[in-house]
């Protein structure tokens, strides 16, 4: 009984554990099936992953031949992370000379070598686009565009015969925006003269400065006087090329011809004197200069004029001794682009024409409130996505091509595949190559290692800030207005959208990244044309200084 009575007691304790023990259970079979979902999920993502790549691999082995080349790394990557141990350029597809092996190096002098920047390397190569249009699927979504500049001429031959019974085709946007093209180009070839001069006057420098090597004070003295020269002839050139278009009272597009090509001239003299001041004070020379040297000579390298002269109109702003040529001049391919500069400019003309004179043509005489912007900014969202890709293409596709096409230049490589960028790091760096290696060669190096001595963001915001403000003057002059949109979102937008997208996912940052183009786009166009028409349409006065520097849409209405 009393053996009975322990087995009852026992089994009424142990009663009470039971649900403890079913919701350990509970808990463990959860967490065991979520874990078994999660891993599902993520090796379903590597196996999407892995199959994802094999796909890449075959399609550019297939339809993609170019990107599957052995060397595709070198191809599409255009710095060398070790300093060229020569400054002479070679014939060959790397105009950049051979990297002997070099002596070994304390460890001191290693660690100095790779804090060494990277630098610019030319190889022969053609532009992704023209890569990519080898494909048949690429070619039918340039097809598509085609059908897309037929659909706007079409519409702007109805427009004009029914509404104002003749055919314009654009031609009076054409003649409005380019008057007084010949004082443009009277004004270039001026400034061509001024940039050959400064070829002699850097070989009368070298010279002097080199017969003056023994009184190193008058040597530094000629040096520094030399530089304040420099200097200052920059600035009277920059000075000049916008006072012009003040004086001409250029329009528009003339205006935009003028700045553009004295900003390149300026970049180009820049390029030249920089590089090879350089090699004048470290005192080298090419190897086919060496034996000159041996003799007794002693001169100082200075290029010659003809290396100088095909640098002045090479599609390039490094500058280099030769570059890697093309055998010959494909006339086929160069026809073909020049076509494409001619039909993206009456596209232009369709569109100011078609969508910005509608949309803003009348800002000041109509009445103007949110609703309305809102509108206005929402119906020029397609044109302005429009513009934008259409510039990009006529300028660093299109016509940088036919020009280098003409000079058998054979590094094509003038932007990157921009369009996949996930980080407005990644967006900047590939989608103006041309104008990004010359503010990474000349401005952030020299800032880098001389002003702000190794550090990088410092050197960054001051390229940044350059930059901005180089776009903010071509634009300001050739509009003729004080209106700093351009430098507000490039100076301060886009260097905020650099730090933010930073750690952005791939997907949603390239979603983003499309998104804030076409809007912002879309808003810079738009205030740019409500600022011009409300200056053109509204009688406002400029007594005071501070008048010109509220913006006219805002006193227009207020």
């Amino acid at each position: 009984m009393a053996a009975e009575c322990q087995e009852k007691r026992g089994e009424e304790e142990a009663q009470p554990r039971l649900p403890d023990l079913g919701f350990v259970r509970d808990k463990l079979q959860k967490f065991q099936s979520k874990m078994l979902t999660d891993f599902e999920q993520r090796l379903s993502c590597m196996v999407e992953d892995v199959l994802q790549d094999l796909r890449q691999r075959e399609l550019r082995a297939h339809e993609f031949p170019n990107f599957e080349r052995s060397d595709r790394k070198s191809t599409w990557h255009n710095r060398v992370s070790q300093a060229p141990a020569d400054v002479s350029d070679s014939t060959n597809g790397h105009a950049n000379g051979t990297h002997p092996r070099p002596p070994i190096q304390s460890e001191t002098s290693a660690r100095k070598q790779r804090r060494q920047l990277p630098e610019k390397v030319f190889v022969a190569r053609e532009s992704y686009l023209t890569a990519l249009l080898q494909v048949e699927h690429m070619r039918t979504i340039y097809h598509i565009f085609y059908i897309i500049l037929v659909m706007f001429l079409l519409n702007v031959i109805c427009y004009d015969y029914f509404v104002d019974g003749r055919f314009d085709l654009g031609l009076g946007t054409f003649r409005s925006g380019l008057r007084r093209l010949h004082w443009v180009m009277g004004v270039w070839l001026l400034e061509h003269v001024f940039v050959l001069a400064l070829y002699f006057a850097f070989r009368g420098w070298a010279l002097v400065r080199h017969k003056l090597k023994p009184h190193s004070f008058l040597q530094r003295f000629w040096s520094h006087s030399c530089l304040i020269l420099y200097i200052s002839s920059q600035l009277v050139f920059c000075f000049v090329s916008t006072s012009l278009c003040l004086k001409f009272n250029l329009p528009f597009v003339s205006a935009c011809v003028l700045l553009l090509e004295s900003t390149r001239l300026l970049m180009k003299m820049h390029a030249f004197v920089r590089y090879n001041a350089e090699r004048v004070l470290k005192g080298k020379a090419k190897k086919e200069d060496a034996e000159e040297e041996k003799e007794g000579s002693g001169r100082p390298f200075v290029p010659p004029l003809s290396c100088y002269t095909y640098f002045l109109f090479a599609p390039t702003l490094i500058y280099r001794d030769s570059y890697p040529r093309t055998s010959h001049i494909r006339w086929k391919f160069a026809l073909n682009r020049l076509l494409e500069v001619v039909a993206i400019a009456f596209l232009y003309a369709f569109i100011h024409e078609r969508h910005i004179h509608e949309h803003f043509g009348q800002y000041g005489l109509e009445p103007m409130g949110p609703s309305q912007l809102i509108l206005k900014l929402f119906g020029m969202m397609l044109p302005s996505g429009l513009i934008f890709l259409c510039g990009f293409y006529l300028i660093l596709h299109s016509w940088l091509n036919f020009t280098s096409e003409l000079l058998r230049f054979g590094d094509r490589m003038f932007y990157k595949d921009w369009w996949t960028s996930h980080t407005y790091d990644g967006y900047y760096r590939n989608w103006n190559v041309v104008v990004h290696d010359w503010l990474y060669e000349y401005v952030y190096k020299d800032m880098y290692t001389h002003v702000f001595r190794g550090s990088k963001v410092a050197a960054s915001l001051a390229v940044f800030m350059i930059s901005a403000v180089v776009h903010e003057q071509v634009l300001g002059f050739a509009l003729q207005m004080f209106f700093p949109v351009m430098f507000f979102f490039f100076g301060v937008v886009g260097v905020a959208l650099v730090f933010l997208m930073r750690s952005a996912p791939k997907v949603m940052g390239n979603i983003f990244l499309w998104f804030s183009l076409i809007l912002g786009n879309a808003t810079l166009i738009s205030l740019y044309a409500m600022e011009h028409y409300a200056l053109k349409n509204c009688n406002l006065s400029n007594e005071s200084w501070t008048n010109r520097l509220l913006p006219a849409i805002w006193r227009c209405y207020n």
